[in-house]
């Protein structure tokens, strides 16, 4: 199949290119990193009291949902569920006891449940001796409604902004990675000075400074790291490839679609949450031979605080810059539209953020069709297709080529040239050769159809054209 074919010689350019520097990148600030991640022996205390990550749990996963008014979701409180327990089973360490669903007028309760449904709960765990932590599925919960809680029922209690973390911090890799998730749970422990017993050992001050140096050393690093990303993309730019930034909801099936539309047996896609963290490049060819850049991304989730998301812009800066964003969606999910919403709205805040629209360069896919009846939801407007099953993906690499060539300004023309001149060199070097006939009227003469962008277009015929 066409999506599949092996790959030129320039691929490991590029690849090579993308890995070198990353690894110059790495070792450039390896020192001060150790020093960052080891030190701070204070901080650390304060960050094991709060996110215990090496802590094994056998948990009850509670959804609270609002019943009306205008906070009710756009969601099935089952749905709802079912990421939950997704997010858990991305912890290896964890297990799942029990769920349960319990409606709610208000998310803003002291005690967040009402008395029945705490007297419920506490039967649960009272009578299940396995259970040793109560996740409940909302973004943040507030301290003192955490404490309470966790004297009634005498159980650690999580919420999605820790559980989020915990898988964050486990899945974290690289040092970019690493260093966004510090950052992130550094704004965590900071919103929790305020209100935790733990902090009454140290002064305002001590805090204050604690926290204060060990951002500026995270945002130093992160800047570090974002300047060696701008002359990764310069390079990139250079070498004139378009640029697909792959994103989507999380464990919609990014990665599994790079890997189809590029046949790179590297990638091993996860069924899991959070499964990508990282930036990574992945090089594959059009039905016209011409050469595109995929960009893996970390996937969105909804309902955690805004400042964890703002961590990750710095990773999906490529996906902002990208010629063209290839939107994967699951079609599968019973809360398709929910999360079509909800990525799109992501993009368009960090687009603003940014000063860039990203509107009119969407393509958007549903992946893992095999999975459903196409006739459940009329109102799925996208290209279907199946990574897993390979279908679909001939017509989507030849649309999605089409579309690229209307973002990037290139242009299908044919060119006369002569043979084995210097005009010809250039243009493999700098166009894709889709076609070479003889020029019947003079063999001296070829006529190369070819691929190529406005701006050389113009070069060509600065240097050859004008002479």
């Amino acid at each position: 199949m066409l999506v599949r074919k092996s790959f030129s010689k320039c691929f490991y350019l590029v690849r090579n290119i993308h890995y070198s520097k990353s690894l110059k990148c790495e070792e450039s600030i390896s020192n001060s990193l150790k020093e960052l991640f080891l030190s701070d022996s204070e901080y650390n205390k304060l960050a094991d009291h709060y996110f215990r990550i090496n802590e094994a749990h056998r948990c009850l996963i509670i959804q609270p949902y609002v019943k009306w008014g205008p906070k009710k979701l756009d969601i099935e409180p089952k749905e709802q569920l079912s990421e939950a327990i997704a997010l858990v089973e991305t912890l290896s360490s964890w297990a799942i006891v029990d769920t349960m669903t319990i409606p709610l007028d208000t998310l803003d309760r002291k005690f967040l449940f009402k008395s029945g449904s705490m007297d419920r709960i506490k039967e649960i765990v009272d009578n299940n001796p396995r259970i040793s932590a109560i996740f409940i599925n909302s973004s943040l919960l507030k301290k003192s409604t955490t404490l309470i809680l966790q004297e009634n029922f005498r159980k650690p209690i999580f919420d999605r902004y820790k559980i989020v973390m915990k898988i964050l911090k486990a899945h974290a890799s690289s040092k970019h990675s690493k260093l966004q998730v510090s950052l992130a749970e550094l704004n965590y422990l900071r919103k929790r000075s305020e209100q935790d017993l733990i902090f009454k050992t140290y002064t305002s001050e001590a805090l204050k400074l604690l926290f204060q140096e060990r951002e500026q050393k995270i945002k130093a690093e992160i800047e570090n790291l974002r300047k060696q990303r701008t002359l990764l993309r310069n390079k990139r730019s250079k070498m004139d490839y378009p640029l697909v930034a792959v994103v989507g909801y999380t464990n919609a099936g990014k990665t599994s679609i790079i890997k189809a539309l590029t046949g790179e047996k590297s990638l091993k896609p996860k069924n899991q949450l959070f499964a990508t963290l990282d930036v990574t490049v992945h090089e594959g060819c059009l039905p016209s031979g011409m050469t595109v850049l995929y960009v893996d991304t970390v996937g969105f989730i909804t309902d955690i605080p805004t400042n964890l998301i703002e961590c990750f812009i710095a990773t999906l800066e490529d996906a902002l810059l990208a010629d063209v964003i290839l939107h994967v969606e699951d079609l599968s999910s019973k809360s398709f539209h929910y999360k079509r919403k909800h990525v799109l709205n992501i993009l368009k805040s960090l687009g603003n953020q940014t000063n860039s629209d990203v509107s009119d360069k969407i393509f958007t896919i549903g992946n893992k069709c095999d999975l459903i009846d196409n006739t459940e939801d009329p109102n799925i407007e996208c290209m279907h297709v199946s990574a897993e099953k390979g279908i679909g993906l001939e017509k989507l690499v030849q649309e999605l080529e089409k579309f690229i060539l209307n973002k990037t300004g290139r242009q299908k023309i044919t060119i006369r040239v002569p043979n084995g001149g210097d005009e010809i060199r250039w243009l493999y070097k700098n166009a894709t050769i889709l076609e070479e006939v003889p020029d019947i009227k003079n063999n001296q003469y070829i006529l190369a159809k070819v691929i190529i962008t406005a701006v050389n277009i113009q070069k060509f015929k600065s240097y050859f054209i004008s002479k």
